[in-house]
């Protein structure tokens, strides 16, 4: 089973950035491939509701966002001070900011359908400088989770006789990142909005988990979505205790049927979930090499941060990933190779339109 494709849903992008970002996602040949992989986990879900509305949340832009339907700037004020006087959020944040940041502008704000207006899979996995941090990164994220959880119960199974509940875990994979979508936005220069902390985790987390709640999803599993950032034993129980009862709030639902258990399927969701460390430091190392051979490429990135990270690295991790050309680091000829290749395939991508001339010769030059 082919994985939809993001390139019809591309008119439904916010602004022409978005339009390129999106585009630069959709064709990029890990891109196609993660999606696939997260098309396939899909398939395998159980639920034939809980299948459809994850097919719909992770590949059409136009899904209603559950937890802001009718939601009003009012009503997201109540919501915000529930959250401040719980400690949940720092108090001393201007209202304005916090409703920026939790609450971001999408089309049909206010009405019965809020949506992205963007595929989620398009979006970055993580915020600048982190892991997968580039267009349709969250899908290269995702799909590495599910392989890494498939290959953890695969051997609790074959060693020990263990079953984990794939099904759950799946689950909670497809959904524990899927709020990076709404509030992780492309900047002009080609970085990411800053995420509020909530209860003391990104934004995101806690999100997903009322977008979770509002769909009816299985308690099980949005508990397993919530361990992704933390397993719920020792201290770390309370603190997922605490995404769950935040996330409750937000999605302005009865939360007690959300408790903070140390189930298998609460264990492998996170550490599925830990490919963020080795991504992490690929990304750093990524550009850090790709920094230094820029002014050999007509690029300053001192001079010109946001020509170098829409020019240059953006489309280099989007079309190779971090970890490709870390791995290649050994052989410089060789990266430069796969950087040629990646950035001639992705120039239709029209993300650095203000640069045609200079990225020809950015191609073309040692």
């Amino acid at each position: 089973m082919l994985a939809p494709t993001l390139v019809p849903t591309l008119a439904a992008a916010q602004s022409p950035l978005d339009r390129a970002m999106a585009r630069l996602a959709a064709a990029s040949p890990i891109g196609r491939t993660a999606r696939e992989e997260v098309a396939h986990a899909i398939a395998r879900l159980r639920d034939p509701e809980t299948r459809r509305q994850t097919r719909a949340a992770l590949f059409d832009p136009e899904d209603c966002i559950l937890s802001r339907a009718g939601l009003d700037a009012a009503r997201q004020d109540r919501i915000i001070r529930g959250l401040q006087a719980r400690g949940w959020i720092d108090a001393g944040l201007q209202l304005a900011t916090v409703r920026a940041a939790l609450f971001p502008a999408l089309p049909g704000d206010g009405g019965p359908c809020p949506h992205l207006g963007i595929p989620a899979l398009a979006a970055p996995g993580g915020n600048t400088g982190s892991h997968h941090s580039w267009p349709g990164g969250l899908a290269v994220h995702i799909a590495v989770n599910l392989r890494s959880a498939g290959g953890l119960a695969d051997s609790y199974s074959a060693i020990e006789g263990v079953t984990p509940d794939r099904d759950r875990i799946d689950g909670a994979i497809l959904w524990h990142d899927w709020a990076k979508a709404l509030v992780l936005r492309w900047r002009s220069d080609g970085t990411t909005t800053d995420e509020l902390a909530v209860a003391g985790a990104g934004a995101h987390h806690v999100l997903g988990l009322a977008e979770a709640m509002r769909r009816g999803f299985a308690p099980e599993q949005i508990v397993a979505q919530a361990c992704a950032h933390g397993p719920a034993t020792g201290d770390g129980q309370a603190r997922v205790q605490a995404w769950l009862d935040a996330a409750a709030v937000i999605a302005q639902v009865d939360g007690r049927a959300y408790r903070a258990t140390p189930t298998p399927a609460c264990f492998l969701a996170h550490l599925a979930d830990q490919n963020w460390i080795y991504s992490d430091e690929a990304v750093i190392r990524t550009e850090a090499w790709l920094k230094a051979r820029s002014p050999a490429l007509g690029i300053d990135p001192s001079a010109e941060p946001a020509r170098f990270r829409l020019c240059l690295l953006v489309p280099a991790l989007a079309w190779l990933g971090a970890e490709r050309v870390f791995e290649a680091l050994v052989e410089p000829d060789r990266v430069t190779a796969l950087l040629r290749q990646a950035l001639t395939a992705s120039a239709s991508s029209a993300l650095c339109p203000a640069h045609k001339t200079g990225r020809t010769r950015l191609i073309g030059r040692e």
